[in-house]
């Protein structure tokens, strides 16, 4: 992407510095999301252009309590695209007043 979009070549230098480390900690504790007692809401895009979905799928299944929306109508877009209406569903997912 850095090769094809014009506006990102200024920081491909740097993207291809962070690329190459591997000492990265840890994004999330697995063990404390299974455990997660904070009600939690998820938005997962059938075909996102970045996020592989069976690992996205993966994720979700890890954390206790997450109630999931998976649609097809927004591609890694959906608060850029519709922001007010994801937010309140995944607001009324938490909340329990949408079902899925």
């Amino acid at each position: 992407m850095y090769d094809d979009i014009a506006a990102l070549r200024p920081y491909k230098a740097a993207a291809d510095l962070l690329a190459v480390r591997s000492d990265w900690a840890p994004l999330y504790d697995a063990d404390v999301l299974g455990t997660n007692r904070v009600p939690a809401a998820a938005l997962s895009y059938l075909e996102d252009l970045y996020v592989d979905y069976n690992l996205s799928m993966e994720t979700a299944a890890s954390i206790q309590g997450l109630k999931l929306w998976v649609t097809n109508e927004y591609r890694h877009s959906g608060i850029r695209d519709d922001g007010t209406r994801v937010f309140d569903r995944l607001l009324g997912l938490v909340r329990n007043a949408i079902f899925d």
